[in-house]
């Protein structure tokens, strides 16, 4: 549990997002803050999948960045991935992705969609669902909330951190 993680809405590259999302950081220091936060959080040897919109810039720059970011990166398109669509620096690009994780006593689904949706794959077997998109700005319904870096204290959750943020918003349903 402890080597895999999720993110969402990066926005690496992004001239506005420091004012739009209120960041803790300067326009100049942005990426390099982003960069600090991922690298202090997740090794070369762990997996994180990223819920979108990871940089407004173009190809070549965005490759230069994902480069130095550790882990085996696996994406899940967002509104502004056009530019990066086609990357060799991902382990997988999908546009939704079902994750299953058997271990440790425990059998998750989590829907991976940039988007919050309402409804999705066995939601009513227990299926959780993780989005981007909204910073921070939209309470999804269900077992589901908003991975993205803004709506998490500007970190990189674990999915051992994911897990305990399911199991209160279950036991709040109930």
């Amino acid at each position: 549990m402890k080597n895999i993680f999720f993110t969402a809405d990066l926005h690496f590259l992004h001239p506005k997002i420091v004012d739009i999302c209120n960041r803790p950081t300067t326009m100049e220091e942005h990426d390099e803050w982003l960069i600090d936060i991922w690298n202090s959080t997740v090794n070369k040897k762990q997996t994180v999948y990223i819920l979108g919109d990871v940089s407004m810039g173009n190809k070549e720059k965005t490759d230069k960045i994902l480069d130095r970011l550790h882990g085996k990166k696996h994406l899940i398109l967002g509104n502004h991935d056009k530019n990066i669509h086609n990357s060799t620096r991902f382990e997988t690009i999908n546009q939704v992705k079902d994750f299953n994780y058997s271990q440790d006593g425990m059998n998750l689904h989590i829907v991976l969609f940039h988007y919050p949706i309402a409804s999705w794959n066995r939601k009513v077997h227990g299926s959780a669902h993780l989005y981007g998109h909204t910073h921070g700005r939209y309470q999804n319904c269900g077992l589901s909330f908003d991975i993205g870096i803004d709506a998490n204290d500007y970190r990189i959750l674990s999915l051992e951190e994911v897990y305990d943020k399911l199991t209160k918003i279950s036991l709040s349903l109930f």
